[in-house]
């Protein structure tokens, strides 16, 4: 039984038993980094060079690199970058040669990559530091709720002929590009924002509730035009440990989680969360509102990918837990090699996860780079018989 690219992705995030092979899903290269550089430069990225043109458009895709990786599933999207209305102005005098945005207060500085001096946003700060300067920024640029880019066409025509141009080599994933807590605690820093959750717990949910609110309505339209996945990211812990208490998390994150998430069940829509560091505590909260699947599984951070896989793996499905802070950066090809049979082994079994990186590919090494997508190719068919 060989299975379309669809069907595979579906038959995984549906837990429907073990598809024909592992499906491949990961972020790709960071575009800075040196690993993408030595990809550029490369024999192979000429071999798999191509676009697609959808039906009634006049955008082309550019697929290379997901055709490189041979991905089932990869964010894309018909509906372009700009599903909000946020505007980039230069930050408050105390911050030179930096940028804020003016929607939830978070400062930039355009640094140099330290591998290969090529130029990335950094986060410098949070601005948001009293309700007294969001009610400010919020009445001179809009609140969040009030940023949704109208001029889009969600149209299910638009999407449908994307789908089909792009079946042949994956399925596509719109990217939701907000997040709840992360935008939080980056645009009011998390001393200040643990400060207010203490005493003016009203005032976070406010401004959480503008948060979700973007993403709710963003969903609805995705809906209307027939998206049936959909890519969340929120970054709820370090390495070691999560950001919030369990009480904290469940008081004021969890709530807008459930919401989205069950939006998207109403909707028909599967929602996958992307969340750095340690968060194996807060998985069953999460599931319980209703995620359908969790990538990153960061194993430098902690995450007992073999323990998740016992207590949620029906409930459930796994993206990620390849090492790319650890093994894939700095072991050799065969290190890289066990890392991925041991991780398809542990979240494989009896289907239910997609085989990848935590997240992107920064400045790792060619050879492990090669050895990593051969790994896969080579562990991912089932019967799982090694």
């Amino acid at each position: 039984m060989v299975l379309s690219k669809r069907e595979r992705v579906f038959k995984t995030f549906e837990l429907d038993g073990e598809p024909d092979m592992v499906p491949i899903f990961h972020f790709g290269f960071e575009q800075t980094g040196s690993s993408f550089q030595a990809y550029q430069n490369s024999d192979e990225k000429q071999k798999y060079f191509s676009f697609v043109n959808p039906k009634d458009s006049k955008i082309k895709y550019y697929i290379t690199e997901q055709r490189f990786w041979n991905l089932d599933l990869s964010i894309l999207d018909p509906f372009g970058p700009r599903k909000y209305k946020i505007k980039y102005k230069p930050a408050p005098p105390e911050y030179p040669e930096c940028f804020i945005n003016t929607m939830d207060g978070r400062i930039y500085k355009i640094v140099k990559q330290v591998e290969t001096g090529m130029p990335y946003d950094w986060y410098v700060d949070g601005y948001f530091k009293t309700p007294e300067i969001v009610y400010s920024y919020w009445g001179r640029y809009g609140k969040p709720s009030e940023l949704i880019n109208d001029r889009i066409n969600y149209s299910p025509q638009i999407w449908e002929g994307f789908v089909d141009a792009l079946a042949p080599y994956f399925y596509p994933m719109p990217i939701i590009q907000m997040e709840i807590a992360s935008t939080l605690y980056e645009g009011m820093t998390l001393p200040r924002m643990a400060y207010y959750m203490r005493k003016k717990p009203p005032f976070i949910h406010e401004v959480l509730g503008e948060y979700t609110q973007v993403i709710i309505e963003v969903i609805k339209r995705l809906a209307e035009a027939g998206v049936d996945i959909v890519f969340y990211g929120d970054d709820l812990a370090y390495k070691e440990r999560t950001f919030f208490s369990l009480n904290q998390f469940r008081e004021f994150i969890l709530p807008c989680h459930k919401k989205i998430f069950q939006l998207c069940k109403k909707k028909g829509i599967l929602v996958v969360l992307h969340s750095d560091g340690k968060i194996d505590d807060y998985l069953p909260d999460l599931v319980d509102a209703g995620l359908n699947g969790i990538q990153a599984l960061e194993a430098t951070a902690g995450v007992d990918l073999a323990s998740l896989k016992v207590s949620l793996g029906d409930r459930v499905c796994f993206l990620g837990g390849l090492d790319s802070s650890g093994i894939l950066c700095f072991g050799n090809p065969q290190d890289v090699e066990e890392n991925v049979k041991r991780c398809i082994k542990i979240a494989g079994k009896g289907g239910g996860y997609f085989v990848g990186p935590s997240h992107d590919i920064l400045n790792m090494p060619w050879e492990n780079i090669l050895a990593m997508r051969a790994a896969v190719e080579k562990y991912r068919k089932y019967p799982l018989d090694f």
